[in-house]
Parts: C-alpha cells; structure tokens; sequence
C-alpha cells in the first residue's frame, strides 16, 4: 500500500511517536508481504512514514517489532534519489543510535547536524533540509530503506529498492 501525504509536518525528532498528530498527513508505503517464517523469510522492516515541512523532509521508519531484540548490532541506510543521491546512515548499538553519517553522492558530510537530525527509541525519525538536496528539473525524489546486519541488508523497503514521491504544492511536497 503506498499512500501519498494530505499535509505538511511539523515532527520531533525523537525516535518515538511524540504524538498522534506528528505524523497524520504523512505520506505511507506499506508493503502486503506474504510469506514469512513458514517460508524462511523474517522481515524486520513494517512501513515507512514520509513528508514535508517547508524547508524539510521527514522519514519515520517503523521496524515490525524491536530489531535490536534480534540484531545486536544493526544499521539503517535511508537514501533518497534526486539529481544527487544522499543517504543516511544510521547504526544501532544495543539498541541505541550511535553517531549518525549524511552522505551526498558518497562521500560522507562532515558535521551533518546543522543539516540533519536522526534518533532512534522505538522507530527511526529522520529530519533532512530541504537544502542537501538538489532539485532543479526535479519532478520526484526516490526513497528506499535498507537494514543492515553483519555487512549485508537483511531487509528492505520497498522490495524493488525505491518507491517515488512525487514533488510539487499539490502533493504536499516542496515545489518542483
């Protein structure tokens, strides 16, 4: 199920669901997986939350249960696609968020902070300005989400790598 957002966002980045409020008007993608246990599959990752601020995007990725309970040590890579790819890197040590990297076109940012926040409690909340990214001529952003574990993903959304987002004022989004 992919949902486009109905409004703009004003989040904490917290790494909890602060309110009810905070995220009603994202945008969502939730995948219909079928399959699992029984078939060998384990799935770590439920839905991904998505929107906008005027001059931010925000991203709220909800694992299926605590992966932290299951991978010691794990690490999120949230990437987003426009004329110049930036990821976030997020790794979880015991269940907390250790320094967080922002990379544009690979090579990694240094002091992401006044650019980026990312926490991590019971969700991933990550909060980018809308000045990392470059949108001249773009129509849309692609978002993907990785999780990592012992150097390999263990799971991703959406499947096929990236779902689009439609940019533009009538999609609750920055101008394109």
């Amino acid at each position: 199920m992919h949902l486009a957002p109905s409004g703009l966002l004003s989040v904490i980045v917290d790494g909890r669901e602060t309110s009810y409020f905070e995220w009603l008007g994202a945008g969502l993608y939730a995948p219909e997986r079928r399959g699992g246990a029984m078939h060998g599959r384990v799935y770590y990752l439920n839905e991904i939350r998505y929107g906008f601020s005027a001059d931010a995007i925000f991203v709220r990725v909800d694992p299926v249960r605590d992966v932290t309970d299951e991978l010691d040590d794990c690490e999120f890579r949230v990437t987003f696609g426009a004329a110049s790819d930036i990821s976030v890197v997020a790794p979880i040590h015991r269940g907390r968020l250790r320094e967080f990297a922002v990379e544009k076109d690979r090579a990694c940012l240094l002091n992401p902070q006044p650019l980026a926040a990312v926490a991590y409690d019971r969700l991933l909340e990550i909060s980018l300005k809308k000045e990392l990214f470059d949108l001249a001529g773009q129509r849309n952003l692609r978002l993907g989400v990785a999780l990592w574990h012992g150097g390999l993903p263990v799971d991703v959304l959406p499947s096929q790598g990236f779902f689009e987002i439609p940019l533009g004022a009538e999609n609750f989004a920055w101008p394109h």
